[in-house]
């Protein structure tokens, strides 16, 4: 019995380790790569940013307080009823004892109301009401553009980084190459062994700084990530030309005709004007506590008495009762509150104005920056187009030179920095210019989300 329970131990741990060494030599899968285009992006974003969520949960809010306040037009209806029974001692006027009893009883009762006049109370706070809609819808409208260019934002960032990885993977390759030439050169005696031990060095280096620009790449990733409200677990990769390839239209913008058209199609100024108009509505809220009220209100019921003796049917007739009534409120004396209330409205719709003022003063200098800096991309395209094709030149004529001997390590090595330098430049520049470009849309008011991202 012994040795056939340690037969099954034994077969069992031959399993158990065959299984072990099954899951040791297979390969675990890697999580699929998902691929996002820009356009795709944007509507991710657009979908499920919490911030825009937000602004349509205040858009949802501010309608529910339209219907509220278009409801206080409406007449109220009220219906009560209800039913009793009392216990206790009461005097027999027949026999001249006190006795138990219990009475029953039964009313019921139907009222409404409406108001007449309320000194435009009601009329001001639903104007403002929907002025307030109006602007939380706009408020949402620019919110979407926010993220939007949020999103085109982290994207470039996210290329730029990529761009750079790409240009530093060929710096260290073409250094791993120089050093594998500058081996071959002091094997044969026609270099120094120090040109070895510096081109190692600066191997080193470049591998360094490859490092740094994959770690940038992964934080600009990991922002739009966040932005787009995906999965920090999965793995993504965002779709991109290469900078060579995009295609670089200049336009020309008038100032003045760009300042004009923000005014006119910024939502968040407009969005300003109808909270200034909500504003200017509490006035007329407030100076309606000056006014006299008029009410209607109208009512029925009826009631039943065990304790009378004629029939349930014949109580609610004979008991039954209309009234018919009106309330006039004439305001004498409410302690300077009214007066009060204005005067803080006035303030407050004063500072709404302030606002307003405040955002057209704010847009005019947005607008100008983002002119004034796309002049500037544009002149870094034809700087960094003339500093690259002379960067190269010079790279290949120092290339020769050190190979036939005539140029040192150090010279060489500057060459290809410079090289280098002027090939992240460029790059940077062809992207800081569509990034520009949409900044104006940005800053103008007319961005478009089904707009791609390079023209």
């Amino acid at each position: 019995m012994n040795r056939l329970m340690t037969g099954r131990r034994t077969a069992l741990a031959a399993s158990f380790a065959t299984l072990l060494l099954f899951f040791a030599i297979v390969p675990v899968s890697a999580q699929e790569i998902q691929e996002v285009s820009f356009n795709e992006a944007v509507h991710i974003a657009l979908d499920r940013n919490v911030t825009i969520k937000r602004a349509q949960n205040s858009l949802t809010l501010q309608a529910i307080t339209v219907r509220s306040e278009r409801a206080d037009f409406y007449p109220n209806l009220n219906f009560s009823s209800g039913a009793s029974r009392n216990f206790g001692l009461q005097f027999d006027q027949t026999t001249g004892t006190l006795e138990t009893t219990s009475t029953d009883g039964f009313n019921y009762s139907a009222s409404t109301g409406i108001s007449l006049f309320s000194g435009f109370s009601n009329v001001a706070t639903l104007a403002s009401a929907r002025a307030l809609l109006d602007a939380q819808e706009f408020t949402l409208e620019r919110t979407k553009q926010n993220i939007v260019f949020s999103v085109i934002r982290n994207y470039l960032n996210v290329i730029l980084s990529e761009e750079s990885i790409r240009i530093q993977q060929e710096n260290v390759q073409a250094q791993r190459g120089l050093l594998e030439q500058i081996e071959e050169f002091v094997r044969v005696g026609s270099r120094a062994i120090s040109d070895q031990y510096q081109q190692q060095a600066i191997l080193a280096n470049s591998e360094l700084i490859l490092l740094n620009a994959e770690s940038s790449y992964q934080t600009n990733m990991t922002r739009l990530i966040q932005v787009l409200q995906l999965d920090p677990l999965g793995e993504y990769r965002f779709l991109a030309p290469n900078a060579d390839e995009l295609p670089l239209i200049i336009s020309t913008f008038d100032p003045e005709a760009m300042l004009l058209g923000a005014f006119e199609n910024r939502v968040d100024l407009r969005a300003q004007k109808y909270v200034i108009d909500a504003a200017e509505q509490g006035i007329r809220v407030a100076k309606s506590g000056h006014l006299p009220s008029l009410s209607f209100s109208a009512s029925m019921g009826s009631s039943y008495s065990s304790a009378r003796t004629d029939n349930f049917n014949s109580q609610l007739s004979d008991n039954r009762s209309e009234r018919l009534g009106f309330n006039l409120s004439i305001p004498l004396f409410n302690r300077y509150n009214v007066k009060r209330g204005v005067e803080s409205s006035k303030v407050q719709f004063s500072n709404a104005q302030l606002d307003l003022e405040n955002a057209e003063q704010n847009v005019a200098i947005e607008v100008r920056q983002a002119y004034l800096d796309y002049l500037s991309a544009v002149k870094r395209l034809d700087v960094t187009e003339t500093s690259l094709r002379a960067a190269n030149q010079a790279l290949r004529v120092e290339q020769e030179r050190y190979d036939v001997g005539a140029s040192t390590l150090v010279e060489l090595t500057q060459s290809r920095s410079q090289f280098v330098n002027a090939a992240s430049q460029r790059a940077q520049a062809i992207f800081q210019f569509h990034f520009q470009h949409r900044l104006i849309d940005y800053y103008q008011g007319t961005l478009d989300p089904n707009q791609p991202l390079f023209n």
